[in-house]
């Protein structure tokens, strides 16, 4: 997961081994140009089966996820050539694509991005021998910075406490931020497929609740307010697109886990905090671009 090229004045560096980096094979094609394949990804047999009959045949979307780190021991150019997998992942990978400078992430300008649908694309940015930059398909936050942004919330804004919801296979905390306890709850949380990041927005409402506006008092007057930012911690951590560190799929899995068949401990943990929360309302953050439509995996039923 790792590629250097050594030119006569310069190195190029790039690689996927770091906390939430995600890369597979990584080859030099051309002095300042590499090749950058999709992270394998196995899914268990059960939902590979499940989304062929539920999704007519088109296949398993995973395999969506790109993030690596460039280096290079001077002020140059590089082209990085994103491969999209050959399974239905590749439907997930259009634009835009993020850069991340001293930890702040920035959208790719369109006149530095070839994109091919379904096939590849080609983002050109320029790297110094001051900092590493990474490149994702999305501005994907690591695990410390989770939690250190969910440490600041509690320091600067009354009411905001966490809770450890439970724990992963690899040990790791799954936590949630929580406002003043009220009879009635709404629990927000980002997605547990790691791909689709979304503990940037889920931090933010945290904020935009604490804004000492009116609407924001009442809110939390009336409701208690209970945000997972980060549910699949394992997943997150190894870069994966759906799965956990163990290959299981969490956010399918509450059927099996209801029906008493084996299921992830991430799907355990977050059912058991939501039955003892009984939310009176529930929101599931994506970051991906597509529109709305009616789950077919994972039906909710009234109660």
């Amino acid at each position: 997961m790792s590629e250097t090229k050594n030119s006569t004045d310069h190195v190029v560096s790039v690689t996927g081994d770091f906390p939430t980096g995600s890369a597979g094979e990584i080859r030099a094609i051309g002095d300042r140009s590499f090749e950058v394949l999709p992270k394998p990804e196995p899914v268990p047999d059960w939902f590979y089966e499940a989304l062929q009959v539920n999704f007519g045949g088109a296949g398993v979307p995973r395999e969506y996820a790109f993030h690596v780190r460039v280096s290079s021991s001077k002020f140059t150019a590089v082209e990085l050539k994103f491969s999209f997998t050959e399974t239905n992942g590749a439907g997930y990978m259009d634009p835009p694509y993020w850069i991340q400078r001293a930890g702040r992430w920035r959208s790719v300008p369109e006149d530095r991005v070839e994109f091919v649908s379904r096939s590849h694309c080609v983002i050109c940015v320029d790297v110094g021998p001051d900092k590493p930059i990474a490149v994702a398909n999305k501005p994907y936050l690591s695990l410390s910075e989770v939690d250190r942004r969910m440490d600041e919330i509690v320091r600067i804004h009354n009411g905001w406490t966490l809770c450890e919801m439970g724990r992963t296979a690899e040990g790791r905390p799954v936590v949630s931020l929580k406002s003043e306890p009220r009879e009635e709850k709404i629990l927000v949380h980002a997605t547990m497929q790691p791909a689709e990041p979304a503990a940037e927005p889920i931090l933010s409402i945290a904020h935009a609740l604490s804004d000492a506006s009116r609407v924001s008092e009442r809110l939390r007057e009336r409701f208690q307010f209970c945000l997972i930012p980060l549910p699949n911690p394992d997943g997150s951590y190894h870069g994966r697109s759906g799965t956990n560190g163990n290959g299981e799929v969490p956010m399918f899995s509450f059927g099996r886990f209801l029906g008493g068949e084996e299921a992830p401990l991430e799907t355990q943990v977050f059912w058991e905090y939501a039955s003892r929360v009984r939310p009176v309302g529930f929101i599931e953050f994506h970051t991906h671009y597509q529109g709305s439509r009616l789950h077919k995996l994972n039906p909710v039923s009234l109660d």
